[in-house]
């Protein structure tokens, strides 16, 4: 087969290949903003850095199982019983005070620990998720340092709690990715074939 024939019968397994992967729904992300990396689930603001992870045991698994619980990020799946903890990375804050607050979307508070020094660097607490919804983990740091009020400079982390995200379509990057390769395939080919299909001057 010439050249010419093998490009025009795999165009359209090209085009088709495209726009194929546009439309099958991406996987879930299980970091910060759904994405769960080498890193884990890290968050900041303005003035500290933690690591979150979130651990739910499965009702189905015997208690005596030996199962390694898989690290969570902000969207858990079920409510219930959850094991939270914040590694405040910021080596200063280990010697700083701080305490949990877990919010529900109405501003209630859920869950609370005691102020404490972290002085391994994180806080772990078990939480109760009594219903779906939306919910705010917020750090609080009582840092003389910064000469801020610990309302200022908490370190909100939002949770969702059993709610159901479906993952979303190509992102607009695969899309522009698509519509580019193929523009560019088409721009060969119109200027490609039209020099294959010339006939070729004899001598």
């Amino acid at each position: 087969m010439n050249p010419r024939n093998l490009i025009l019968n795999t165009l359209p397994l090209i085009l088709a290949a495209n726009l194929a992967s546009a439309s099958i729904p991406l996987a879930p992300r299980m970091g910060a903003g759904g994405k769960m990396d080498m890193f884990g689930c890290m968050l900041s603001n303005d003035f500290y850095i933690a690591n979150f992870a979130a651990y739910q045991t499965d009702p189905q698994q015997p208690k005596n199982a030996k199962v390694m619980l898989a690290p969570l990020c902000q969207e858990i799946p079920k409510t219930g019983e959850t094991q939270i903890t914040v590694d405040m990375l910021d080596r200063d804050v280990r010697q700083k005070p701080v305490t949990l607050k877990v919010f529900n979307s109405d501003k209630q508070l859920v869950a609370e620990t005691p102020t404490k020094v972290a002085k391994q660097g994180y806080i772990s607490t078990t939480v109760n998720f009594p219903k779906p919804g939306h919910y705010d983990l917020v750090a609080y740091v009582n840092d003389q340092d910064l000469k801020i009020a610990p309302e200022k400079s908490a370190l909100h982390i939002p949770l969702t709690v059993a709610i159901v995200v479906p993952g979303p379509s190509a992102s607009m990057g695969n899309v522009m990715m698509v519509i580019l390769g193929v523009g560019a395939l088409a721009f060969g080919l119109g200027v490609l074939v039209p020099r294959w299909m010339k006939p070729q001057a004899t001598a």
